[in-house]
């Protein structure tokens, strides 16, 4: 017996613990979507009429705060029945209705998951003695949130909040050490690129790639990073630097962005002006984060799958027949957008980096 091309399977809803079976039946369009800086979103489109529909004057499904309303849970699987992969855990923040002109009448929810909370806290206050990791624990408890945190960093005589939503002062702090900021359900995670556990997956152009765009730019490389600043303490100039053998260390094989950019366009050092260390092991860290942001992005990848649930933000790719400077491993995924329409079934859209090409053979 043969396998079909193509299987749509529409996404499965829970909607406050419960199977949401109309959810499934009515839905035309969901769209998941996630970024390296967390917040997870979800914006799902239901056709509004049918059997069960109340009225008048309005003859709709899913407004009467039964199936959906604020502030219920909602969850999203996507895939197969023996492979289904949860793709959105959060709480409903929006409804809309729509009216199209010639078609059915929609309903769209809206969603986003626990950091929402984060998103809408905005605060003004001073954290003394503490490191990034010791923040992020903090702001997790007040908002009741489990954690997991693995981001090593300096010892801060002060830090500041100052008007600035939990959400963008984490996020904030994440990019000083290169660390990202996400939520699995009620637990925050604050952790290191490296620590991150990702899927691994194998992609085929003409295959399960069906589209990609691959870029590898020296226009943001550097050759070193310099952070300077003044340590009151010692009365003393702060000057550290992070190069080549910072980017290197992490690369499994090829060309990083920073050999390459020395050898086609000679040595280029990019002094960091945007915050002012105040001792040498803020310095260093700053400077060994910024010099990994640059040198991870020297090649970029954008694609379209055929519908890739098991893809999330740190899922390691391996990109098949895209050509020789490009084939291999080692892209991370900084961005997915699961989106699944009626008519299509499940297209996955996504981002992804590496720090090296490969060498010439």
């Amino acid at each position: 017996m043969t396998e079909p091309l193509l299987g749509i399977v529409s996404p499965v809803f829970t909607v406050n613990g419960e199977l949401a079976g109309s959810l499934a039946r009515d839905c035309v369009r969901l769209e998941v979507a996630e970024g390296c800086e967390g917040l997870r979103t979800l914006q799902a489109h239901f056709i509004a009429v049918g059997p069960g529909a109340t009225g008048p004057p309005s003859k709709m499904l899913y407004l009467d705060g039964q199936s959906v309303d604020f502030g219920k849970s909602i969850e999203v699987s996507l895939g197969p029945s023996t492979a289904q992969r949860t793709v959105f855990d959060g709480t409903i923040s929006g409804l809309e209705a729509v009216y199209p002109d010639s078609e059915p009448p929609r309903v769209v929810v809206y969603a986003e998951d626990a950091l929402m909370r984060l998103r809408m806290t905005r605060r003004m206050r001073t954290y003394r003695n503490v490191t990034d990791a010791d923040i992020a624990e903090q702001i997790a408890t007040e908002h009741g949130l489990q954690t997991d945190i693995a981001a090593e960093g300096p010892r801060y005589d002060v830090v500041q909040q100052v008007n600035q939503s939990d959400l963008a002062f984490l996020r904030e702090r994440g990019r000083l050490l290169q660390a990202e900021v996400w939520c699995t359900g009620r637990k925050l995670h604050f952790t290191l690129r490296t620590r991150r556990q990702g899927t691994a997956l194998t992609l085929v152009q003409g295959n399960e790639l069906l589209s990609v765009r691959l870029r590898a730019d020296l226009a943001h490389q550097r050759s070193e990073v310099v952070v300077t600043g003044y340590d009151a303490s010692t009365r003393a100039v702060i000057n550290e630097s992070a190069g080549v053998d910072v980017v290197e260390g992490e690369a499994a094989r090829g060309l990083t962005g920073p050999r390459v950019l020395e050898k086609a366009l000679g040595a280029s050092v990019s002094l960091r002006v945007r915050e002012t260390a105040l001792n040498a092991d803020e310095a260093r860290a700053w400077a060994k984060a910024e010099m990994l942001r640059r040198g991870r992005s020297f090649v970029t990848a954008v694609g379209t799958t055929r519908g890739s649930p098991d893809m999330v933000v740190g899922s390691n790719l391996s990109l098949q027949s895209v050509g020789p400077p490009f084939d291999g491993t080692g892209y991370y995924v900084t961005w997915v957008h699961h989106i699944f329409e009626h008519e299509h079934g499940l297209r996955t859209r996504f981002e992804a980096e590496r720090a090296t090409v490969n060498e010439a053979s």
